[in-house]
């Protein structure tokens, strides 16, 4: 699986303190205020959402999960990868309940017109890779969430959950989803004690120059961790290699390295949805994973 950021070839400011004092009233995350509103802090100041929304933009490119993990049906999606119907996988394909939301993309930069023809209330865009002026501008549109700090895409997965949560006043029940899915990962640890003294690397599904290269950012590999194994520094210390292959294709193009067929039944690949789910990395999409992914380490290290 390719970089986040090249993937398929691509890939209003700070309350005053008045209306802080006035509309906020506490620094809490997702606490709603007296005036009804939650206020949402990011990297470019904070958003107030006057209620909760009802027509809500996934301008991102993973949000989707997040809000129909909440039962919040998005009038918008914005497609990444995958072709898949409404740019929602089969993981949260049943929350859409029948809904057809509106395809976005990303690959020209944010389609801003088209936004703001849907008059969202709410538009959700911690996985977008804002900068201030397009902040600006879909501020000018509806309530907008960013990112919260300078990782312009791909901040780590709680980080973002935990904005969506807030931004359509569910913080609790967010809060209460990703602790599931923290403790899906370690029962798979408890179940599985001798993966604590095994090595994986979790690897791209094509090699980059000629190299394997690790998913990127860093956090994506914490699920690992959390199901007690170690990560591997390199592919000779690694008793599984995790390729995030998304078809055939890849697979076959990665064994037709030597270094890597060498490896033999120590290389794991995952296949199209299965790296999605790890690419997603969502309180829809890890349960997937932590369903799935374990028994076919066990079955590589057998």
């Amino acid at each position: 699986m390719s970089t986040p950021l090249s993937r398929r070839g691509f890939l209003t400011l700070s309350a005053s303190a008045a209306l802080f004092a006035a509309g906020c009233g506490s620094d809490k995350p997702g606490e709603v205020a007296k005036d009804g509103s939650v206020t949402v802090k990011h990297v470019f100041g904070e958003t107030k959402i006057p209620a909760p929304p009802a027509r809500v933009v996934s301008a991102g490119l993973t949000e989707q999960d997040d809000l129909l993990a909440l039962g919040v049906v998005p009038i918008a999606v914005t497609d990444w990868f995958g072709a898949e119907p409404f740019a929602v996988w089969p993981w949260a394909q049943p929350k859409l309940g029948g809904a057809q939301p509106v395809v976005l993309s990303l690959a020209d930069g944010l389609q801003i017109d088209q936004i703001a023809s849907l008059r969202p209330d709410l538009i959700v865009a911690t996985n977008a890779g804002l900068d201030q002026d397009t902040y600006n501008r879909l501020s000018g549109i509806a309530p907008t969430i960013a990112q919260a700090g300078q990782d312009a895409f791909f901040e780590p997965w709680k980080d973002q959950a935990s904005a969506v949560g807030q931004a359509v006043f569910k913080h609790d029940e967010m809060t209460a989803l990703i602790a599931g899915v923290d403790q899906k990962f370690l029962a798979v640890a408890e179940a599985n004690p001798s993966f604590a003294a095994r090595k994986v690397m979790l690897l791209q599904g094509r090699l980059e120059r000629g190299e394997p290269a690790t998913l990127s950012p860093g956090w994506r590999g914490d699920f690992l961790t959390q199901m007690g194994f170690a990560l591997a520094d390199g592919m000779d210390s690694a008793d599984v290699l995790i390729w995030c292959t998304e078809s055939d294709e890849e697979q076959a193009a990665l064994l037709a390295d030597p270094a890597v067929a060498q490896r033999g039944k120590r290389n794991l690949f995952t296949g199209k949805e299965l790296a999605g789910a790890i690419a997603f990395a969502s309180p829809l999409s890890y349960p997937l994973v932590a369903d799935r992914l374990p028994a076919r380490i066990a079955s590589a290290l057998a």
